[in-house]
């Protein structure tokens, strides 16, 4: 009877070993896929970051320029042609650089980041060239390097 006790003691050994093995298995797996999806996000977020921060960057630094440099102007003893130019500058009425009508993500908030990235550059791009266009004496201020 021994033999058959230790036989019937060993396959529910093995029983409850396996069933302790596939929950810790389905708990593990879950604990991986959580642990990929926050992964997954980190990245995303990380990267999604980087790309807004240079495009504010270059969007506030060349907005900023500008309007130090006219402030600058206006206490500046200046030629005519400068003050001229003040002037175009004054009547463009730019909003200020952290105004948020020059950024573009807020008019694209659905839009994949590379399209709303896209359109931020080409909406500076075009403020710039019309500034550079109105403001002759100094559009080289306003060219990226």
């Amino acid at each position: 009877m021994s033999q058959f006790n230790s036989s019937d003691d060993e396959t529910d050994f093995i029983a409850v070993n396996t069933a302790n093995y596939e929950r810790i298995q389905k708990k593990v797996a879950k604990i991986n896929y959580a642990d990929g999806i926050a992964d997954g996000r980190e990245k995303v977020f990380q990267s999604s970051f980087d790309q807004g921060y240079a495009d504010g960057f270059r969007t506030g630094i060349e907005l900023a320029k500008l309007q130090k440099f006219y402030d600058t102007l206006k206490t500046a003893n200046i030629d005519e042609n400068l003050a001229k130019e003040n002037d175009i500058y004054q009547q463009l009425k730019l909003a200020k650089p952290t105004d948020k009508a020059h950024f573009k993500y807020l008019e694209h908030q659905s839009e994949p980041l590379s399209i709303v990235s896209e359109k931020q550059k080409a909406y500076m791009d075009s403020l710039l060239e019309h500034c550079a266009e109105n403001l002759q004496i100094t559009k080289n201020l306003f060219k990226a390097k």
